[in-house]
Formats: C-alpha cells, sequence, structure tokens
C-alpha cells in the first residue's frame, strides 16, 4: 500500500503541474469536461434504453438475454481502445526502481493505476445504465451484484491488463504481437460467419450464470494479474541490465538506407528518418500500428463484402478516412517531436529547411503507402464509383493531407521519447491538435455530399483534383513549408527543452 500511496501522490502532483490541464485555465478545464460529458452522455443513456431497442427490434426474443450474449465483445473492443490510446505503465517503472519502495509494490502500483483512466470512465458507462435498467429488475440483488462485478472485472481489469501485455509484447516481439492479433481477429470473424458462435455463448454462460460467471472472471483476473507482474518483472530487469544489442543494422536496412540516401531528393535527412524508424522501438510500433490499422478498416470493408454481398457507406467511410491516412494524421502533431533529440544538430548542420521539410514529408507519407497499397486489391470488387471514390480520398490525402500536416507541424512543440516501447501517439498539445482537424472535415463533408446526392464521381474528382493540385505544388516549390519552419523553429526548440521530461 505504501508503494501505490508514493504512485498516486506523484500522479497527482504531475497531473496539477501539467501545462496543457493542472495549470491551465478555468475555462479551458471547464470546456475540457463538458466535452467529455457530452460525449460520455449519449453512451450512458443509449446502455440505459438497449433493452427497450432490442424489444422493439426482436420481440419474440429476450432482451436480457441478447445483452449477455453480447457483453463478451466489449472485452477486445476496449483492450483495443486502451492498446491503442493509453499509455501503458512499463516505462514508468525503471525510474522509481532505485527508490526504497517494494519491487513488488511498484509493480502492482503501476499496474492499478492504469485502470484511473478516461477508458475506465467509459467502461463504467457501458455497463451501469444496462445493468440498472434491466439486470436489477430482472434478477435477486445477489445475482445482479455478481452480474455487475463480473462485467467490470471483464471491461475494466481484463481490458486493461490485457493491453498493457500486448503493449509488452510489441515491444518484445513485434511479429509476435502481429500474429496474436490476426489469429484473434481470424477467430472472431470466423466464429461469427461460419463457426458455432462459441464466443456468444461463453458470453451467454458467463452473463447467464452470474455466480459461475463472477468466480470464473475473478479466477482468469487474478491469473492475468499474477503473468502481468511476471512480465513486468521480467521487463524491469531487462532494463536495469545493458539490453543485448545487434551488433549493426542488418543488409536489408542497409540497403534501404542507402538506396534512400543516394537516390531521393534531400536524401541524407530521408535515411535519416528511416534509420531512426527501424531503430527505435516507438517508431517502429507507429509503423506496426499503421499497418494493423489499415488491415483492420480494410477487413471491416471485406466484412461487409462477405456477409452482405457488397460493401456500403460504412465501409467506404472506414477505409477512406481510417484504412488510408489514420497513420499519417495520428503521427503529424508530433512530426517534429520524435526529431526532439538531434534537432539541434539537425539545424546547424547545412540543411536548408526544404530538405528538412522534404524528410518529413517522406515519413508521412509512407504512413500512407499500406493503405494505398491495399486499394488497388479491394477495387475489382466493389462499384466503380466506389473505387473512383476511393482513389480520389487517396489521391487527397497523398496531395492535401500530408503536406497541410507538415506546414502545420512545426506549431507543435512536445518532445516524444522514442525510446519508449508505447505505440500510442496521441495529440501532443490538445489545443494545438485542433489545427488537424479540418484535414478529415474535409474529407467528411465531401462523403457526406457525395452519400446524399449520389454524385460520387463528381466528389472524387474534386478530391482527387485538389489532391493532384497538391502534389504539383509540393513537387514545384517547398518554399511556403521552409518558411514556416524557419519562422517557428525558434519557439520549437524552446519548446523541445521546456517541456524536456526531468
Amino acid at each position: 500500500m505504501r508503494a501505490i500511496r508514493f504512485l498516486l501522490r506523484h500522479r497527482v502532483t504531475r497531473w496539477l503541474r501539467d501545462p496543457t490541464w493542472g495549470t491551465g485555465t478555468v475555462a479551458g478545464q471547464v470546456v475540457l469536461v463538458g466535452l467529455l460529458l457530452l460525449l460520455l452522455a449519449p453512451l450512458g443513456l443509449g446502455s440505459y434504453v438497449l433493452g427497450d431497442v432490442l424489444r422493439e427490434l426482436f420481440p419474440e426474443a429476450d432482451a436480457l438475454a441478447l445483452i449477455n450474449a453480447g457483453m463478451l465483445y466489449l472485452v477486445p473492443a476496449l483492450m483495443a481502445s486502451r492498446f491503442l490510446l493509453q499509455s501503458p505503465p512499463s516505462e514508468q517503472v525503471a525510474s522509481y526502481a532505485v527508490l526504497p519502495v517494494s519491487r513488488r509494490g511498484l509493480l502492482n502500483g503501476q499496474a492499478l493505476l492504469s485502470l484511473l483512466s478516461v477508458h475506465t470512465v467509459f467502461a463504467v458507462v457501458l455497463v451501469v445504465p444496462v445493468w440498472a435498467a434491466e439486470v436489477v429488475t430482472a434478477w435477486s440483488p445477489g445475482a445482479a451484484g455478481a452480474w455487475l462485478a463480473t462485467a467490470l472485472l471483464l471491461t475494466v481489469v481484463l481490458a486493461s491488463h490485457g493491453a498493457i501485455l500486448l503493449h509488452l509484447l510489441l515491444g518484445w516481439r513485434p511479429r509476435g504481437l502481429a500474429g496474436v492479433i490476426a489469429l484473434v481477429f481470424g477467430l472472431f470473424s470466423v466464429d461469427a460467419t461460419l463457426g458455432p458462435d462459441l464466443f456468444r455463448a461463453a458470453s451467454r454462460v458467463i452473463f447467464g450464470r452470474p455466480l459461475v460467471g463472477l468466480a470464473c472472471t475473478a479466477f482468469l483476473s487474478t491469473g492475468l494479474h499474477a503473468g502481468l507482474l511476471r512480465a513486468l518483472q521480467t521487463r524491469l530487469e531487462v532494463d536495469r541490465r545493458t539490453m543485448r544489442r545487434r551488433d549493426g543494422p542488418s543488409w536489408w536496412e542497409q540497403a534501404l538506407c542507402r538506396w534512400a540516401e543516394r537516390t531521393l531528393p534531400a536524401g541524407r535527412l530521408v535515411a535519416l528518418e528511416l534509420r531512426q524508424m527501424l531503430r527505435t522501438r516507438r517508431m517502429r510500433g507507429i509503423a506496426l500500428i499503421g499497418i494493423i490499422c489499415a488491415v483492420l478498416f480494410y477487413g471491416i470493408g471485406v466484412s461487409e463484402l462477405v456477409l452482405k454481398g457488397a460493401i456500403g457507406f460504412n465501409g467506404i467511410l472506414y477505409i477512406a478516412f481510417f484504412g488510408i491516412g489514420w497513420p499519417s494524421f495520428t503521427v503529424g502533431s508530433a512530426i517534429y517531436g520524435i526529431s526532439a533529440g538531434h534537432v539541434d544538430g539537425l539545424f546547424t548542420r547545412p540543411h536548408s529547411f526544404s530538405k528538412v521539410v522534404t524528410s518529413k514529408l517522406a515519413l508521412l507519407w509512407t504512413g500512407l503507402l499500406p493503405g494505398s497499397l491495399l486499394l488497388p486489391a479491394l477495387a475489382p470488387w466493389i462499384r466503380p464509383d466506389y473505387a473512383v471514390f476511393l482513389l480520389g480520398c487517396t489521391l487527397y490525402w497523398w496531395g492535401v493531407g500530408t503536406p497541410a500536416i507538415a506546414y502545420v507541424g512545426p506549431r507543435f512543440r512536445m518532445p516524444v521519447d522514442t525510446s519508449a516501447s508505447s505505440a500510442s501517439m496521441a495529440m501532443t498539445e490538445s489545443s494545438r491538435g485542433l489545427m488537424l482537424l479540418p484535414i478529415p472535415f474535409g474529407l467528411l463533408v465531401g462523403t457526406i455530399a457525395a452519400y446524399a446526392t449520389g454524385g460520387w464521381l463528381l466528389v472524387a474528382a474534386v478530391l482527387g483534383g485538389a489532391g493532384l493540385a497538391g502534389l504539383g505544388v509540393v513537387a514545384w516549390t517547398l518554399q511556403p513549408f521552409a518558411r514556416e519552419l524557419k519562422r517557428h523553429r525558434h519557439a520549437m526548440l524552446e519548446g523541445f527543452r521546456e517541456n524536456e521530461p526531468v
């Protein structure tokens, strides 16, 4: 308990000193809390009326049985959201290891304090209203309490611990993480389409028999917590020792960097970006998450094709927004922050600002490659106007979205620790992060207009024309980007030093 109290006090102190929240303006804090409540209110209301909606849609079925059959699917969804958006505690343990505090207490504290997040609030808002509306009135107090405890253990504890284990696996075996995600996604897909529907059956057993489900869930949570502590202990021991390093980059890494250095514009700086991506855990995590996002959202479209015989508007929307441009958009606010460690040398060497911008554009365009390369494989299976529209969206991301991110990039002045194994790349400055929102907003307006009017080809021509025009401008001159970087470089360097973690 002493270690947990110490960690909690340290977290509160760090929160109070955070310039983006604790010492910010009162108006800004009120606005952020209001936005959070605005987002949580519809979720809570939807959870509360879920039973009534199911009774309207399926009058002959038992609404509570349908709810019980679907509760288990919340676990992978909430685990994925934590993995993508919540920073894990594993990188924060080693700095406390030198203190006279129990090592096991530190690990327990880090694992338990990871539950104190907005993700836990979302899980509670999803679970408690449906429990109050459907379960409390149908079962005895003991059974209803067991149902709620089971739901919270699954959606909060298992989701949090599972996300941390995925982060540890990403830092240890990135290919293993990709294999695990592909295996789980494949099992869910096969079970839902071809299999005996085992996941729904397991969910019905766990939530339909609350006492049995609570015993199984408590046993699983205890075992997962013990496994997590063991994994964190191993990670801490490895970090405290000198981690075994490779003698040098592999032959294909050397060949790729040599090719970039000799062939591409600003080749030396592009090769520097590639080496940073290949040699640092966080940058490799960004690349892996980009590939996973592209495959996942394209997979949603393919699942619609398999189940419904055609990809609908939702599938097209997911692909256009997330399948193609999500990796570049998420890293956009930190495009210069990842270079904070060597930015002094970058600006003191005789590199023109145009070459620096070229290297950043090359890194952002690399994030668009997975979604762009998957598009030709999907095009023969969808309507021709949808295929042309997705082509226009791809050109928009290449010619408008990425240059806009590179132009705004110098305004983000928070350094990024590239040695960390976290794959989450949250907006580094939430107030300034709003400057990137017009990029997907313009795409959203075009998509809604195409859906409302049926003018997919016209909207595709507008988006694709804008993208080609943007590519032409970038190919012709980079002076506007260079002037923006030159104008903000001193403030950017000052921000890196002010926000450097101690």
